[in-house]
């Protein structure tokens, strides 16, 4: 054979490569599209699905590194190729996290599900990512157990033809631990935002990797309630994430991330207090630290959840994340998609009881003030006194819940509406779970709606209005990943405009305008307390 045959053979079988998704380094055998129906060539390596029902799902794909050793609280790494096929039938390990008294979770957990149809679409189909909750040191991509227990399997999405991708990201300290003697040069380093930045890895793997399954790496769709939302705010803002995605919904989520800690802040409210904890105060701290079991680091400074300030997500750190991420949407320089935008009626009830036991006038002021501070408690006293209310609990739920939620769900989708051409959705969700005592007894508490995107496999069994409303959500948040706009039907959702439209979610949703107008005009004067939540 000739030189130039030769040449032209090998150049023929590298596009032949690059076209099926295949890494120079990986297995080019494992890597034939036409293996197996249920196998998928990426850019790394081939992975195997597994098929139930109508879909098939993929589990447990790397799209980057292990951050241990020498990674961990570095930079999110590439993945490396894989030679065999990967078995996707099984999820992967969770990132470290304090379950109870126990640390769960493994350091080697970067990895992602993937969810489509069992029959070939006739086009590329919208991408349908979620954000999990958990505070950003809780929970995985792969469920929580809330809400009797909740599995995220895209069984309910792909039908709506789009693919369902969940993801871990590095959580607690290990995912955002901020120090001041992390990285040197000072102005260059990254500092508190690498779980943001595994998102962003995650991003970019599946823009690379997601046609090969069967979707449309321009039509990716971010959705996450809590802190998953919230990250979402701070991926709108970030300038390494622009482009990665299409469209977004931030669901109970505006606290923890639109308006975030700084880098300062976060060295001097977590990064330290780890850091000596385990004994690592000397010069050379992030060595000392890289040295310490995992285990040990997230025991050091565990997360919580109530209304006390957060310890640990993104910061704006100057390279990340410039500034605060409401400032970059302000200026119209953040990602100007489609978004959704909304909350729960009662997003406080399970953490108002993290101020102390509010029974009276007395414990109600003693909660606001600690709160907000006494020069502001007395004014916020005036506006939510707890004679209008069932008790002085009901009272304090009620006015954290403007406060932290409901008026700036308001204020980010003004924001948002008021500098881009993109539509802005909003809504309020006031269903509770009824088919279980104690859910329906919490109501419409924080992250409710989020089970309703998944099926169901916990304890609840839902009910004929809980199918309803799943279908009225479903619709709208598939139609907007889809085609950039909500859907006709069950019920028409009309963006933000005049008079601050929202959809209520619930047993009659409708649209409705103005709500707690008087209240979050307030809540706009108020210097509040972040980052909570």
């Amino acid at each position: 054979m000739s030189t130039l045959r030769l040449k032209l053979t090998g150049l023929f079988i590298a596009v032949v490569a690059l076209t099926l998704g295949c890494a120079s380094g990986s297995d080019a055998g494992s890597c034939r599209a036409e293996t197996a129906a249920d196998t998928v060539c990426t850019a790394n390596g081939a992975v195997r699905g597994e098929t139930r029902g109508g879909t098939v799902a993929f589990k447990n794909i790397p799209y980057a590194q292990a951050p241990i050793g020498n990674l961990r609280w570095q930079p999110t790494q590439a993945a490396k190729p894989w030679g065999q096929t990967r078995a996707g039938h099984t999820f992967g390990s969770i990132c470290p996290q304090l379950a109870g008294e126990q640390v769960v979770g493994d350091e080697d957990c970067l990895t992602l599900n993937i969810w489509r149809p069992a029959e070939p679409a006739s086009k590329p189909l919208p991408v349908m990512v979620f954000f999990t909750g958990g505070g950003n040191h809780a929970f995985s991509g792969q469920g929580a157990p809330v809400f009797g227990g909740v599995n995220y399997g895209g069984e309910v999405l792909v039908p709506q033809s789009v693919l369902f991708v969940s993801f871990n990201y590095r959580l607690g300290a290990l995912g955002f631990l901020s120090h001041p003697k992390q990285a040197l040069p000072p102005a260059t380093r990254i500092s508190g935002n690498y779980g943001l930045l595994d998102q962003i890895a995650m991003l970019k793997w599946v823009r690379q990797n997601i046609a090969a399954f069967g979707g449309d790496p321009h039509r990716v769709f971010l959705f996450g309630t809590s802190a998953g939302g919230g990250n979402i705010c701070a991926l709108l803002a970030a300038p390494s994430a622009q482009g990665l995605f299409h469209g977004a919904a931030m669901q109970s989520s505006v606290p923890t991330g639109c308006e975030l800690a700084t880098r300062a802040d976060a060295e001097s409210s977590a990064g330290v207090r780890v850091a000596s904890a385990l004994g690592c105060d000397g010069p050379d701290a992030i060595t000392c630290l890289r040295g310490k079991p995992a285990a040990e680091v997230v025991r050091a400074l565990p997360g919580s959840f109530g209304l006390s300030p957060r310890l640990y997500g993104p910061v704006v750190d100057g390279l990340v994340v410039t500034e605060q991420p409401l400032q970059t949407i302000a200026r119209g320089a953040h990602a100007r998609v489609p978004v959704i935008i909304g909350n729960s009626t009662q997003e406080t009830m399970q953490f108002v009881n993290s101020v102390g036991a509010v029974t009276d006038s007395s414990s109600y002021g003693a909660a606001l003030s600690k709160l907000f501070g006494q020069a502001q408690s007395a004014r916020i006293f005036a506006q939510y006194p707890a004679s209008a209310y069932p008790s002085p609990r009901d009272a304090l739920v009620q006015l954290t819940t403007d406060a932290f939620f409901t008026c700036q769900s308001r204020r980010v989708a003004r924001t948002l509406a008021g500098i881009q051409s993109q539509p802005v959705y909003r809504y309020l969700f006031n269903h509770a779970m009824a088919n279980d005592p104690e859910l329906k007894a919490a109501g419409a508490v924080h992250t409710v709606e989020h089970p309703f995107f998944f099926p169901w496999q916990g304890r609840y069994r839902p009910s004929p209005v809980d199918l309803e409303v799943q279908r009225l959500m479903v619709s709208h948040w598939s139609h907007l990943a889809s085609v950039g706009t909500t859907a006709a039907s069950p019920v028409a959702w009309d963006p933000v405009g005049q008079g601050d439209a929202y959809l209520s979610i619930g047993v009659s949703s409708a649209m409705k305008l103005n709500d707690a107008a008087p209240r979050c005009d307030f809540w706009d004067t108020v210097q509040l307390p972040w980052p909570h939540l």
